[in-house]
């Protein structure tokens, strides 16, 4: 990364820790999503993780929303103590985890605490926690992009119709809603569940099936584990439905930073990935419709 942007990440931490530049020392960016800047830095004897919001990443996220959601979350002890957190930015600066992101290990042998940190927010009787709204999101992140293609529209309307017909009376819980594992990191102590931006109330098969963005059998695999038992194709399908739903999401939030010319800064094909998303929705269809 640059060092303008290096420079300023010793310049925010610092005001915002209040110590001088000269005791902010950057450690590592931190490998993860590709959506913002997050950084480790030690500051005198302490450390700490810094994020910038990257390009339009505000525009997907009520940052005030994510900071009450955070708040709601302190007694359940399952994410990083939050430091600083700029509601107008979205800039935070957190405790470090010193730990191992679940994506560089084998996830297998740590399932039953992935389960038990996720029961322990899906059954938390937590008030007032504000809901993900489905239908109102996407519409929202359609907006930045206005492009609906035939496949896309024929997608999303599928599936608006099977929510309404089949899901949208069911209970919701406190989800977290982005449970990927590059979101969970195994620490010394325990389980650490990151990153809350997309926090509220859903199904609990949401988080499921996000624990399945990189191979979606991994979601059959935790919902086995989350069960207790083997799940019926029922349950399966399900997580499916929601699966189906990220990456409509997903395509055009990809849709978004093509258009924008991040691809080409970070070199990362968003044209491509969209293509890909749309492609997974679809196949995702063709299993519900049998």
């Amino acid at each position: 990364m640059s060092n303008s942007i290096e420079n300023e990440v010793i310049e925010r931490v610092a005001i915002g820790l209040n110590v001088s530049e000269d005791d902010v020392k950057i450690v590592e960016r931190l490998k993860g999503g590709v959506s913002h800047y997050t950084y480790h830095v030690n500051v005198k004897d302490e450390s700490y993780t810094y994020r910038k919001i990257g390009e339009g990443g505000n525009l997907f996220v009520d940052r005030k929303t994510e900071f009450q959601m955070i708040n709601k979350i302190v007694p359940l002890d399952i994410n990083s103590e939050v430091v600083i957190f700029d509601v107008e930015t979205g800039e935070k600066i957190s405790k470090y985890v010193k730990g191992t992101p679940l994506t560089l290990l084998d996830y297998h042998g740590h399932l039953d605490a992935v389960v038990s940190t996720l029961k322990k927010l899906h059954q938390s009787d937590t008030k007032d926690v504000v809901d993900y709204g489905l239908i109102n999101r996407l519409s929202l992140y359609e907006s930045y992009t206005n492009q609906r293609t035939p496949l896309y529209q024929t997608l999303k309307t599928f599936w608006i119709e099977k929510y309404q017909k089949d899901y949208e009376a069911n209970v919701k819980v406190f989800c977290h809603n982005d449970a990927q594992r590059s979101n969970i990191v195994i620490g010394e102590d325990r389980l650490y569940l990151l990153d809350w931006e997309y926090a509220g109330l859903n199904e609990f098969y949401y988080d499921i099936a996000s624990f399945g963005n990189v191979d979606f059998n991994d979601a059959l695999i935790l919902l086995d584990h989350y069960l207790g038992r083997k799940a019926t194709l029922e349950e399966q399908n399900h997580v499916r439905f929601y699966r189906m739903f990220q990456t409509l999401q997903w395509h055009q939030v990809a849709l978004y930073k093509h258009n924008i010319g991040l691809g080409e800064k970070i070199q990362v094909d968003f044209k491509a990935l969209a293509l890909k998303y749309l492609q997974i929705a679809e196949s995702f269809k063709a299993y519900l419709e049998v």
